[in-house]
């Protein structure tokens, strides 16, 4: 049952998240029902990642973000991009904010408290702001593999 609900998540090359996701609602619906906590993974004693979590904000700091690449990615930027905004979407109209952040440094911002400026440009929606260019770029070159 879940392989087909994942299939038909699967249009235009990307992860496609439409309103009526089942998927989609239950991660944001998990997400909204944590008020408050820290998570921090590790991997042989060293940190991984460390989330904060605090009411409607999630904050997620990516201390070695090669350790979440995905090898056999074939998806495109543009596609990458589309599959963001339906996310982001979904976060703001639940009242969610998903920081991110690149070993300390601020990176994106998704959801309802994400201001977009000049990003707007390229990302095309109120849901997505990138907080550095340079973060931005350099998560995208960890999460590459050659």
């Amino acid at each position: 049952m879940i392989q087909e609900v994942t299939l038909s998540m699967l249009g235009n090359n990307h992860l496609h998240i439409d309103e009526n996701d089942m998927i989609s609602d239950w991660l944001v619906k998990a997400m909204k029902s944590v008020i408050h906590g820290t998570i921090e993974i590790n991997t042989e004693d060293k940190p991984v990642a460390h989330m904060d979590i605090s009411k409607d904000i999630i904050a997620i700091n990516l201390l070695q973000p090669e350790f979440f690449r995905a090898p056999h990615d074939e998806t495109g930027l543009f596609d990458k991009l589309q599959t963001s905004k339906e996310f982001g979407h979904k976060l703001t109209h639940n009242g969610l904010t998903l920081s991110i952040r690149r070993k300390g440094k601020e990176a994106l911002t998704i959801g309802k408290q994400a201001r977009p400026k000049l990003s707007k440009l390229i990302t095309r929606t109120d849901d997505i702001q990138i907080d550095s260019i340079k973060e931005a770029a350099e998560l995208k070159r960890d999460f590459k593999t050659d």
